[in-house]
């Protein structure tokens, strides 16, 4: 969660081996990416799930952009 343009999708791609799309604008991510890093987290626990999600439009709870069906996916998180 985050301004645009704030490094979102940089970081994740720096912590784990995501290959999001990267660029110079708003709005650039436009589809959910993950990536898990295994690096940051002890010798045999779970490993850490980054989530890189699209910005959320003025509606999304009527449909437009990815709308509630995304949205649900975000309730399931656990750090925001």
């Amino acid at each position: 969660v985050g301004c645009p343009n704030a490094g979102k999708s940089t970081l994740l791609a720096s912590l784990s081996n995501a290959d999001p799309k990267i660029g110079a604008y708003p709005f650039t991510t436009l589809v959910p990416n993950l990536g898990v890093c295994e690096d940051l987290v002890p010798a045999g626990a779970e490993p850490v799930v980054f989530a890189d999600i699209p910005g959320l439009l003025e509606g999304a709870h009527v449909g437009r952009g990815l709308g509630r069906e995304f949205l649900r996916h975000i309730e399931r998180c656990r750090v925001l």
